[in-house]
């Protein structure tokens, strides 16, 4: 057996920047790694911070959705940017833990907003292996802001929200 942290690594790390930036009395800054993202309060203007939700499309990046983000984090897990093709069934690089094996279906991103990015980035993975039908039910008893987004042939998406996401219309 093995145990792999790659599921809240990026998540972690961006914490460790947070309370860094903090012991050095910053008070506003958007901290990222690799998409994992945590805002230290907002901006110098007092707004919240934007944050673009990724179209799940492979060969483009363009917004889905616009969060406004303020003291909180989010992760985004997906497979539109990593799989494998293995004949005519295209794999997800996220591991199914039930069948040892990638994911055979599943949404092409979750984001999920959290108090910490480590939260949010474990979560994201966990939704991503769960999928909206078992995932959705699970974030509101949760009570955790989450998107799915499932792949709608034209590479925009089709969302699925937690009660308590809002989003901004990119």
């Amino acid at each position: 057996m093995a145990f792999d942290l790659n599921g809240i690594a990026k998540g972690y790390g961006v914490d460790r920047l947070c309370e860094t930036a903090r012991a050095f009395g910053i008070q506003g800054a958007l901290l990222a790694i690799d998409g994992e993202l945590r805002a230290l309060g907002n901006q110098p203007d007092g707004s919240p911070w934007a944050i673009a939700v990724e179209a799940p499309h492979p060969e483009r990046r363009a917004p889905h959705s616009v969060l406004a983000l303020s003291d909180a984090a989010v992760a985004t897990s997906g497979d539109y940017r990593h799989w494998v093709q293995v004949g005519d069934r295209r794999l997800s690089h996220t591991m199914d833990p039930r069948r040892g094996m990638p994911l055979a279906a599943s949404p092409a991103s979750v984001t999920v907003l959290a108090d910490t990015c480590m939260n949010a980035d474990a979560w994201a993975t966990a939704m991503m292996v769960l999928g909206a039908d078992r995932g959705l039910p699970l974030a509101r008893a949760m009570r955790l802001s989450v998107l799915f987004l499932d792949r709608d042939g034209q590479g925009t998406g089709t969302g699925h929200f937690s009660a308590d996401v809002q989003k901004i219309p990119a």
